[in-house]
């Protein structure tokens, strides 16, 4: 805050004030743990990304090209290089099937460009575990805090919040880092608004270039921080100003004080939301519906046959992400597309009873079995006013005999209303362990990443314990 009391009236400003000003020891311990959490979860989905070669290019690309530094790229042997080429490649391995989690209020995934951006400037800085959670905790903030003030708006007008807002996130965790001053922090992220980017039209075939975003963002944040430190400048109202990111990404004014309210006593950071599936979040809901209807039916794989339409019951927005066009979705083109399709998420559930990693194998994109149920999958838009505080849903189910089931899930699995515990975060993170391209136990990667909330210097456990999990020819060879 300024003498006076007040914020200041750059949005920038005061979120790069409270970036700076606000202490490690001074952040409640529930919000260093869930910064911890987020970090598991983060590394956990990089590491089963790499089971199916997304994120492949950017590893390559940047083993290729970079030096000897101090940031490990993720599951690559242990190799060590420059932080900001690090965090691009560890972005985009985050984002590659679209496991990772998701604040929801905000509609965007922070994760993916806060925690490579801090990991990295954390390794190559030396800087103490709870540190860099303090770091990841403060990133989270900003990112959703503008994530508020217009959830889903940036997707309805084609551009990813995640990178559009998500570099701001991570700009403050490596200011913080890097220890600038606040006046280098507000130049820097006026720099970062220059690199806000991501385009939602990988949406029209299936392409990969959304893992791409969440890298970009993450790389941009330490170049926009590193840019300020040799003397560049940035404006100090890119957020809300005159040709702002607000006003001409999706035409909107807004007003800084509402991003700033009880900032630092209220966390907004603490509500995202982990996801049980890697798949699209707006697919979840009708997943678990599924599986309640099954059960409390009593339904088997012998009445899949009789099986006449599945109809997801979800919010309108969610409509051009996994179900248009329909035709389309029914039969998706590549794994990437399948993440998004309502009808072959709905139709692998049927047939194999879950969603799983092992559901987006390339060879299974193409099962008949799958795509026969997935002809029979509809969708219907309801108002869920839960959306976006949660991604709501439902599905109904009717049967050759005239039976019908419906199921609503109001607050999806792993949303604040819905929490998943630490224990099922962790195994999560093992299954992803054990499903990498070069499967290990992930315990000694877990308590290692787990002692970053009281390790002053956490960084030689966690690159041993990374080492393991190198994955292999299929990126080493293009050095």
């Amino acid at each position: 805050m300024s003498d006076s009391g007040e914020w200041p009236t750059s949005l920038s400003r005061g979120l790069m004030h409270f970036a700076l000003s606000v202490a490690t020891d001074d952040i409640p311990r529930d919000v260093i743990h869930t910064a911890c959490s987020r970090a598991v979860d983060t590394i956990g989905v990089a590491l089963a990304a790499t089971r199916s070669g997304d994120g492949d290019a950017a590893r390559r690309l940047v083993l290729a090209e970079s030096a000897p530094g101090g940031a490990t790229v993720w599951a690559s042997g242990g190799c060590l290089r420059p932080a900001a080429p690090a965090a691009f490649a560890n972005g985009m391995l985050a984002h590659g099937i679209d496991y990772d989690d998701t604040h929801t209020a905000a509609t965007l995934h922070p994760g993916v460009v806060v925690v490579p951006a801090a990991f990295a400037v954390g390794e190559e800085t030396g800087a103490s575990g709870p540190d860099v959670l303090a770091a990841i905790a403060v990133g989270y903030e900003v990112a959703t805090r503008l994530g508020r003030l217009a959830p889903g708006t940036f997707q309805r007008k084609g551009f990813h919040a995640t990178s559009v807002l998500g570099i701001f996130g991570a700009t403050a965790a490596v200011c913080r880092l890097f220890g600038v001053d606040e006046n280098q922090a507000v130049r820097a992220a006026g720099i970062a608004g220059s690199f806000s980017s991501g385009l939602m039209a990988y949406l029209s075939d299936g392409t990969d270039t959304k893992p791409i975003h969440a890298g970009w963002a993450a790389q941009g944040a330490i170049r926009a921080v590193q840019l300020t430190k040799h003397g560049a400048s940035g404006p100090a109202t890119v957020i809300e100003g005159l040709a702002g990111v607000f006003p001409s990404f999706v035409g909107l004014q807004i007003d800084p004080a509402d991003a700033l309210v009880a900032l630092g006593s209220d966390w907004s950071g603490l509500a995202v939301a982990t996801k049980p599936y890697p798949a699209c979040h707006c697919v979840h809901a009708a997943v678990d519906c599924w599986k309640t209807i099954r059960d409390r039916e009593g339904l088997t794989a012998d009445d899949i046959p009789n099986i006449r339409r599945l109809t997801g019951l979800l919010p309108a927005w969610y409509r051009h992400l996994v179900c248009d066009p329909i035709e389309a979705k029914r039969q998706p083109r590549s794994v990437y597309e399948a993440r998004f399709s309502l009808p072959y998420a709905v139709a692998r559930a049927v047939v194999d009873g879950d969603l799983s990693l092992a559901s987006f194998d390339g060879d299974k994109i193409g099962d008949q079995a799958v795509l026969d149920v997935a002809k029979k999958v509809d969708y219907e838009e309801l108002e869920y006013p839960e959306f976006p505080s949660a991604f709501p849903g439902g599905l109904r189910v009717e049967m050759e005999d005239g039976r019908v089931f419906e199921e609503h899930l109001r607050h999806n699995v792993g949303s604040a209303g819905n929490p998943m515990t630490d224990e099922q975060l962790h195994a999560k993170f093992l299954d992803a362990a054990e499903n990498s391209a070069n499967p290990q136990p992930g315990d000694a990667l877990l308590a290692a990443l787990r002692a970053f909330e009281s390790d002053a210097d956490p960084w030689e456990p966690f690159r041993a314990a990374m080492t393991r999990f190198d994955a292999g020819d299929q990126v080493r060879t293009s050095r």
